[in-house]
């Protein structure tokens, strides 16, 4: 990556996230996806043991998976992933991934308790934590939680975002921060990959976030993205109520909802939604195993207010509510 731009990467994530590193540390790349393929590929030796949010997000799964990896699916609850649980099951796991600003599908936020045993146990079992803090800019109520690199005192810790969700979908720039035994290991590996990869975009964005315009943005950003949430919640609960439940949702670009009768196919509420051309994520399809919840994973960050209100108008009467 431009080293302009790996510079005004670690000068944000120290003000924003707590995470202090060097700009040789920053890693650019064109997405989360090639980020997770490259870790995968640099630590995973095949029938290595990787821990997985269950549910969670399929992308690390296809990644890891691929690299030859055994997935550990470890259990999410209110405080998010469930070390003990993880340590349960599988205690010289290689390596971990979480979500834990906003757990992808669910939102929970993980605890501070849980961070500081996830880093008890990558430090005891030799293992890596693979940090995705991949909307953690869009946190809306209270002060977010520091980042579990920023926790982290034995190099265990790599740091990824991207820039499509706090930019535009269309900016294919993430990032990934390791620490600086493997530095060599990532940059060389990194050249292999498609050389730097747009280099005028990366000058841009690099003047972007130096003269203070990125965190403006981001800023008007999660007002916006605060007040498109507060409109699906308020219209979820009056118009679906019956039938959904919102879960907590202080952060993020989505809000899983979970079928109040479990019993109910999500699957045939979804197809009755595309009838009348709502298109609804299945919750269930985020488990690798059982028993799997089922809901939807709504996103709010595309649509305006009015969209909103129109969509799930749209969705109670396909559903006969």
């Amino acid at each position: 990556g431009l080293p302009a731009l790996r510079t005004a990467i670690a000068a944000y994530l120290g003000l924003s996230r707590g995470v202090e590193c060097d700009a040789e540390q920053v890693i650019v790349l064109t997405s989360s996806q090639q980020a997770l393929v490259l870790i995968a590929n640099l630590l995973l030796d095949p029938g290595d043991a990787a821990w997985l949010e269950e549910p969670g997000y399929r992308g690390a799964h296809t990644a890891f998976a691929a690299a030859g990896a055994a997935i550990i699916p470890v259990p999410v609850d209110a405080h998010g992933l469930q070390v003990d649980a993880g340590i349960a099951q599988s205690p010289r796991a290689r390596l971990a991934y979480v979500t834990p600003s906003h757990q992808y599908p669910l939102g929970m936020t993980l605890a501070l308790p849980r961070r500081m045993a996830l880093l008890a146990w990558a430090r005891q079992a030799d293992a890596w934590i693979v940090e995705d803090d991949y909307d953690s800019e869009f946190h809306y109520e209270g002060r977010p939680v520091a980042a579990i690199h920023g926790l982290d005192r034995h190099d265990r810790v790599l740091y990824l975002g991207t820039f499509s969700k706090s930019g535009f979908p269309g900016l294919r720039i993430a990032y990934l921060v390791v620490p600086k035994p493997l530095v060599p290991a990532f940059t060389a590996a990194r050249a292999h990959l498609d050389g730097h990869g747009a280099p005028l975009l990366q000058a841009v964005l690099a003047d972007f976030m130096q003269d203070g315009h990125f965190m403006a943005h981001v800023r008007r950003m999660r007002e916006l993205y605060r007040a498109r949430r507060d409109v699906l919640l308020e219209e979820v609960e009056q118009r679906l109520g019956a039938r959904l439940q919102p879960q907590a949702c202080a952060g993020g670009l989505q809000v899983a909802c979970l079928l109040r009768d479990q019993r109910q196919s999500d699957r045939r509420l979804a197809g009755m939604a595309e009838g009348v051309g709502i298109e609804l994520p299945l919750l269930s399809r985020l488990y690798r195993g059982e028993p799997r919840r089922n809901g939807f994973v709504m996103g709010f960050s595309a649509l305006a207010p009015g969209e909103i209100r129109e969509g799930v108008r749209r969705l109670a009467g396909s559903w006969g509510l």
